[in-house]
């Protein structure tokens, strides 16, 4: 008899491949039972001496400051930081994840879906920075299709000593495709994690091993995070000639096109619940910026703006309140200025001589962070949300760009042009100390960054392969991935979580 496995199952798909009830993204549902396995003792345990490491990070976010007041260099000294935002944790969780394999006869289809399943399980797994993964040559030969398959023992040998073990079997047939998944504590031998995914389209194989992956993360994280690899990310880029908005899986795959407006589209950001996106464009044959907030359903709202010029959208966390810079009525330079979701009430917050861009706010939706040059140079800058208590954030010339605000409210991304430099890279500074790291050196440009929800990892746009492209690193700048190549690619936004534990 199988151990208890939930069931997700997934039937018809819009023309981008999900229902149009759910998230964009998400995999296509009729039913959803998830089993609540909580986390054992000795997971519980691991995370409270986790904490210990860290236990001033708001939601299980693992930055550690004092690890990087000891390791990063100032701005201002020459070498490249080497910049650990969140440290391993006295005992590393270390994760085997074996292949699945085909659970009767090895298809071709199946075998196809499998090799896909996979290498996505995998770099989803890798990516997420929580795990320390042994190499599969170190593996048993013995196939698992099903818990009656494992020997503990033999991943308990020196050469492993895994922690948790995940492994499952595969099926396609005309009906479409079901896939198992397992995860097991094998120091224990017990089950942690059972699902059954059953879709009707295998080329949904991606979605399930990100689903899956999540899973794996939010049970062996003990909750600080659902994964990211169900998120999406939004972008600018120019391709034959028009420079359009399209989202894509977080690791850059199911690319999918917003506009076709064959304009100027940049500048995208979800909002709160992910089913829309602000942006800013100017169509064809027009001379004014408009400002856009698009249903990924269908349907989108023109915001009224004071003047014809308008940039870099934000929606507030809470979802009530969007912030953009924009000239005022009278005004020759730009001003941030905040307005209701809905874009009625707008009122200028920063109201200075100034150019005042690039707002975020922080995670509680009371004050943002914009870039200002009011010094003289583009620098970083606070306020409150109704623009009071304002305080210079980074003074140290140059010129700043692109701030987005960590998910735990502590830090702030940027990018900065030091003085006398051609090239901008990207660095975080700590909200209530002021001290700057740097994540990126080396050749080319690397710009706008922005965090995923889990404040774990950053996406980018960087010209270190000549054109501007997107990569993806981990919070301490390092599993630097591309992943995009064709087309010129910028103003990256990482979503918030599409799918729940």
């Amino acid at each position: 008899m199988l151990p208890a496995i939930s069931t997700l199952t997934a039937r018809g798909k819009s023309r981008h491949g999900i229902r149009p009830s759910l998230h964009p993204g998400g995999l296509c549902c009729d039913s959803v039972t998830y089993s609540r396995y909580a986390p054992s003792s000795r997971l519980v345990r691991r995370a409270q001496e986790r904490s210990r490491c860290s236990r001033d990070f708001h939601h299980g976010l693992l930055l550690a400051t004092v690890l990087i007041l000891m390791l990063v260099a100032p701005m201002g000294m020459a070498q490249p930081s080497d910049v650990k935002i969140y440290p391993k944790s006295r005992e590393s969780t270390r994760l085997a994840v074996a292949d699945f394999v085909a659970r009767t006869a090895a298809t071709p289809q199946t075998q196809t879906a499998g090799k896909v399943f996979n290498g996505v399980l995998w770099q989803d797994l890798k990516f997420s920075a929580f795990f320390e993964m042994p190499s599969k040559s170190f593996y048993p030969l013995k196939p698992l299709r099903s818990p009656q398959d494992v020997s503990f023992d033999h991943w308990q040998a020196p050469t492993l000593d895994v922690d948790f073990l995940a492994f499952g079997n595969v099926h396609v047939d005309a009906a479409g495709a079901m896939i198992e998944g397992y995860l097991y504590d094998v120091k224990t031998r017990q089950q942690v994690l059972g699902k059954r995914y059953s879709v009707s389209d295998a080329t949904l194989i991606r979605r399930v091993a990100h689903e899956f992956a999540d899973q794996i993360v939010y049970q062996l994280s003990a909750g600080t995070s659902q994964g990211v690899a169900s998120t999406q990310i939004t972008y600018s880029s120019l391709k034959s000639g028009s420079k359009e908005i399209y989202t894509m899986d977080y690791d850059g795959s199911n690319v999918r096109t917003v506009t076709a407006n064959q304009g100027i589209n940049k500048f995208p950001d979800w909002s709160g619940d992910n089913s829309r996106l602000a942006f800013v464009t100017i169509l064809p044959g027009s001379a004014r910026w408009q400002f856009w907030i698009q249903s990924l359903q269908g349907g989108r709202d023109v915001i009224p703006t004071p003047t014809s010029y308008v940039s870099s959208p934000a929606f507030s966390p809470d979802g009530r309140q969007i912030a953009y810079s924009s000239r005022g009525r009278g005004h020759s330079s730009a001003d941030i200025f905040v307005a209701n979701a809905d874009g009625s009430g707008e009122i200028n917050i920063s109201n200075h001589p100034a150019i005042d861009t690039s707002p975020t706010w922080s995670p509680s939706s009371r004050q943002v962070a914009f870039v200002s040059d009011r010094t003289g140079r583009p620098q970083l800058w606070l306020m409150d949300a109704d623009g009071s208590d304002l305080r210079e954030l980074v003074s140290e010339g140059g010129h700043c760009d692109s701030p987005s605000w960590a998910p735990d409210g502590r830090h702030v991304i940027y990018s900065w042009q030091a003085p006398k430099r051609w090239k901008h890279d990207i660095y975080i500074v700590e909200v209530a100390s002021g001290k700057i790291f740097q994540l990126t050196s080396g050749t080319g440009s690397n710009e706008h960054p922005d965090w995923s929800p889990d404040g774990r990892h950053i996406v980018f746009q960087s010209t270190r392969t000549g054109s501007k492209q997107l990569f993806i690193m981990n919070a301490d700048g390092k599993s630097k991935r591309q992943i995009t190549a064709y087309g010129i690619n910028e103003s990256p936004a990482w979503s918030g979580y599409l799918t729940r534990p």
